[in-house]
């Protein structure tokens, strides 16, 4: 499973309410009409970030099969029929930055989960086996992910639990906790 992750903020001038409408409704859209590969959305409320300037924001995950997936739903996104409702969120939408992630470990729906551990690891190291181990010491729900290609702002890992999720990390890892509240959830016909 692949996502594509969209961070995002509205203009200073527009309100939570007007802005969470447009965006969940985006999404109700997107996720009705589907497209190839495309298996779902969802959309959350998030605390602060550094690649959102510092500020809270707003997080999506849009799931595909892989990154075959892509191409289909960014036209999906984009096309005529869905032209207002995107319009709608664009406009109102400051900043934005884009990354794709995959599913490595755990859970493959995060979709539920209300924290997210974004992890940097030491250079130089693999990552698997302290990765697997960090993992094992989670207690409740877990699903974790790894940026590919090293496309866009965020760490490279995300670990995804409960509002539990807490590890003492290894020397040279770093995690930055971001809390998430859902918007918008639904899974793509076919």
């Amino acid at each position: 499973m692949t996502a594509y992750l969209f961070w995002h903020r509205p203009f200073a001038g527009v309100g939570r309410d007007a802005y969470e409408a447009a965006l969940t409704g985006f999404h109700r859209a997107l996720v009705a009409r589907g497209c190839p590969g495309f298996r779902g959305s969802a959309t959350y409320r998030i605390s602060e970030t550094p690649w959102l300037d510092g500020e809270a924001g707003y997080e999506d995950w849009n799931f595909v099969e892989s990154s075959a997936g892509l191409d289909p739903l960014n036209r999906r996104a984009v096309a005529p029929d869905m032209w207002e409702v995107h319009a709608g969120i664009s406009g109102k939408t400051e900043v934005g930055h884009g990354g794709i992630y995959y599913h490595i470990l755990g859970e493959a729906d995060p979709r539920e989960l209300t924290r997210t551990l974004w992890l940097t690891r030491p250079r130089g190291i693999r990552y698997e086996a302290p990765l697997r181990a960090l993992a094992a010491r989670v207690k409740g729900p877990l699903s974790v992910w790894r940026k590919q290609m090293v496309l866009g702002p965020a760490p490279e890992f995300a670990l995804l639990g409960d509002s539990g999720l807490a590890l003492d990390l290894p020397e040279g890892w770093a995690a930055r906790s971001v809390e998430r509240s859902l918007l918008q959830a639904g899974e793509a016909a076919g």
